[in-house]
């Protein structure tokens, strides 16, 4: 005879999985999937059940139980999968993810889980190309900084960058598709400069105009030696140097012979760096080279004559359907101008060179170029200069135990912020760097001839002016000033200067 009480029993509600955020902490929780649901990358507040603390998540369809369809025939799948098998905690976080999937390893056409693949807005079947241009596309649209007055774009822009970082690379998606996120997480976390770079200063649009910016990659690679250089101290220390009268360390044969073989190797090794470099700069040149020559054809192929209105009122309509186009870019005002600005300074350069008495015009340029190159090198300076005064303050602040949360918070945007700046900065002296390469090789070819060397700079400048003529939606600059932008007021005072 059955001696228990009659059972009460409660509807089946499906929970989502997380983990707290405290490091202290760290357990994993699930909460009740909210009704009716949230629009896809809302960020939800959870109350961690051991120590009280919030946890953000972001929520996305693809994290909601594919077994808690309504319905009996979904109850009843539902019951048939919930018993924990043995030696399983009833109540366990596997045995939750058991009881919410039916099943706790997927396959690679059955994954796990799919709020990945939901995030980024992709099938199961997507290839990493197409992972690769969701991925640009929603950065560029969610990224912070474009989004300043939306309280959840930071959390959401970090949900896609682990996201695409996951399904990017084979091994960590095939863990992640038969495992799920908690055993696909990369070491040393998800943030590659590189792909940073590319999706906020101009993506792929870009790449034939200006190629790939390798400031990124740079940082990237200062971050790995800065790691390797911290690494090879903790295994070099030991006892203390004896010094001599100067205060220099005293070496032994050994420590001296070990350490002229470590610089020996270091410089063999910045040599090694310094010659990828070039040769990597030299392949982007003539890759962009090549790019402007077939796109200038455009015009010179077809005008009788530097004067041939038919044709350059064609080519100019070309030019600014072209910028129309790039402007909707990240940042594609603001590089469309530094562009622009670069192609015009070049253009009149050359034209002035072989048009005045002497070449005294082209030297005006050349002066007025170098001042250019001056001032955004200070400016660059400078915005460097103003992001370590930011972090100096909350090192100070930190060290001096009076930083409150809402100040510190303060000082990090706005670090945010003067460190952007400092990257577009360097970024603009890059590309006008290369640019200025790639305009001196299309313009000086030694094999075309004098007339056709002039019909590609009128080209060129009127491609610049193109570019150098685009605003915001609103009718602004990408400074937010009019036409009056920085590269206009430039060219419009050396304008001046050379009219008086």
């Amino acid at each position: 005879m059955n001696t228990y009480p009659i059972l009460p029993s409660r509807p089946i509600l499906p929970h989502i999985a997380t983990s707290c955020s405290n490091t202290r902490c760290n357990v994993l929780l699930e909460f009740p999937v909210p009704s009716p649901q949230p629009r896809p990358g809302t960020l939800l507040q959870i109350r961690c059940f051991a120590c009280q603390n919030i946890v953000s998540h972001a929520f996305y369809q693809g994290q909601v139980p594919s077994s808690s369809a309504s319905g009996v025939h979904g109850g009843a799948s539902r019951l048939a999968t919930s018993t924990p098998s043995a030696g399983q905690r009833p109540g366990s976080a596997s045995a939750a993810g058991q009881q919410r999937k039916g099943r706790k390893i997927g396959t690679q056409d059955r994954p796990l889980e799919t709020g990945y693949y939901d995030i980024l807005g992709v099938p199961i079947t997507a290839t990493t190309d197409d992972i690769k241009k969701a991925y640009r596309r929603l950065a560029i649209k969610h990224h912070p900084d474009k989004n300043p007055n939306d309280p959840h774009a930071e959390e959401r822009f970090k949900e896609i960058a682990i996201a695409y970082q996951t399904l990017s690379d084979d091994t960590l998606r095939r863990k992640y598709n038969e495992f799920g996120p908690k055993e696909s997480a990369p070491e040393g976390g998800y943030v590659d400069p590189e792909e940073v770079f590319g999706a906020i200063f101009g993506g792929e649009r870009f790449v034939p105009i200006i190629g790939h910016i390798s400031l990124a990659r740079d940082m990237k690679t200062a971050l790995q030696e800065a790691e390797d250089a911290e690494g090879d101290e903790e295994d070099s220390q030991g006892p203390k140097m004896v010094k001599d009268a100067k205060g220099r360390d005293v070496l032994s044969p050994e420590e001296k012979a070990k350490k002229e073989e470590k610089d020996r190797i270091k410089a063999e090794k910045d040599r090694v760096k310094a010659a990828e470099k070039a040769a990597a700069r030299a392949e982007r040149v003539g890759k962009l080279v090549e790019n402007m020559e077939r796109k200038l054809s455009i015009f010179t192929e077809s005008a009788t004559g530097p004067e041939d209105p038919d044709v350059s009122n064609s080519w100019r309509t070309i030019c600014q359907l072209e910028a129309e186009e790039l402007k909707r870019e990240s940042y594609g005002i603001e590089l469309l101008h530094t562009i622009g600005f670069t192609y015009v300074s070049k253009a009149k350069h050359h034209l002035a060179t072989n048009q005045t008495f002497l070449g005294v015009g082209g030297w005006l340029h050349n002066v007025q170029g170098k001042y250019h190159v001056f001032s955004e090198t200070v400016s660059t300076l400078r915005a460097a200069i103003e992001l370590k005064s930011v972090f100096d303050q909350i090192q100070a602040a930190e060290k001096a135990g009076n930083l409150s949360p809402e100040e510190k918070k303060r000082l990090e945007e706005q670090a945010a912020e003067k460190g952007l700046q400092a990257l577009f900065k360097g970024t603009k002296l890059e590309v006008e760097s290369i640019l200025r390469e790639v305009c001196e090789r299309v313009l000086s070819d030694a094999g075309i001839t004098r007339e056709k060397a002039v019909l590609r700079a009128v080209a060129l400048q009127m491609l610049g002016e193109a570019y150098m003529g685009v605003k915001k939606e609103d009718g602004t600059g990408a400074n937010g000033q009019g036409e009056d932008s920085e590269y206009v007021r430039i060219d419009t005072k050396s304008s001046r200067a050379r009219e008086a």
